[in-house]
């Protein structure tokens, strides 16, 4: 069985969207359960009464994304955790595929799908472990991607055509084995949001399991929808925040110090 783990902060619309299409296409073998992270938008959780069968966590503070979701695969039952963004529109059966991955080759710990953006473009959604060199290379790239530029358009789309190993993939959609989540202990929860599913991904490898990149499976993510509206300067300050916090954890002291560097030369 697989357990569905969402979390909210506010947008339930979102949430409500992301619920309905995923029982659209899956009717089965599976259990969804909806941590509320202490949102503050009046009747954040009134739509729940739609889905009977869904299982609600109310927490009494905004634990970040990480801690939420080990609160919810505590509660868990499934042999495969799937962590899904409340800003998901699912568009076909997309889990068969992957339990059978799973169940075939037991080295595999984690798996992400592929994401597409709302116009079926392909999303970036994997890649190589932070580190100063990849993370400029990717910011070209994503800025690249953004702007609809043809040529990286082109690379990432004959790039991420195939299933792959990969270091990385995206906590949007993130399927990993109970057995392995567990033996991790979960999340690091010194990570509030973001850097956290990277951090995860590389535990994982140093335990020695794959993770893999799988397009046969996608969904549409819709990419910041669960953030929107006035708490960018927030995110930004967890982002740093995570990020210094992975360089301290994975990378030599050299890189570190690069880091504070540049930030403090960007005034990041």
């Amino acid at each position: 069985m697989i357990s569905v783990i969402i979390i909210q902060y506010n947008n339930n619309h979102l949430t409500k969207n992301a619920i309905e299409s995923f029982l659209k296409y899956h009717k089965n073998n599976f259990e969804i359960i909806l941590v509320d992270n202490n949102s503050t938008e009046p009747g954040a959780t009134n739509f729940t009464k739609d889905f009977p069968d869904l299982k609600i966590i109310l927490s009494d503070k905004n634990l970040g994304f990480g801690a939420a979701n080990n609160l919810a695969a505590q509660k868990s039952s499934g042999d495969i955790l799937l962590f899904l963004n409340n800003d998901v529109i699912i568009i076909s059966e997309f889990i068969k595929k992957i339990e059978h991955e799973f169940n075939k080759d037991s080295s595999i710990g984690i798996i992400g799908p592929k994401l597409l953006n709302q116009d079926k473009s392909l999303q970036l959604s994997c890649g190589n472990l932070p580190s100063i060199s990849t993370e400029f290379l990717d910011k070209i790239l994503y800025s690249a991607v953004d702007r609809k530029n043809k040529l990286a358009l082109n690379y990432i789309d004959r790039k991420f055509f195939k299933k792959e190993e990969k270091q990385w993939v995206t906590g949007a959609a993130l399927f990993i084995t109970r057995k392995l989540f567990l033996e991790l202990n979960g999340f690091d929860e010194s990570f509030f949001m973001y850097f956290e599913d990277k951090d995860l991904c590389a535990r994982a490898i140093s335990n020695g399991k794959k993770v893999l990149y799988f397009p046969e499976s996608f969904l549409i993510h819709l990419r910041g929808g669960s953030f929107s509206g006035p708490n960018q300067k927030f995110l930004n300050q967890k982002y740093r925040e995570s990020q210094l916090i992975y360089y301290k954890k994975h990378k030599s002291k050299l890189e570190q110090l690069l880091l504070r560097k540049y930030l403090k030369f960007t005034r990041k």
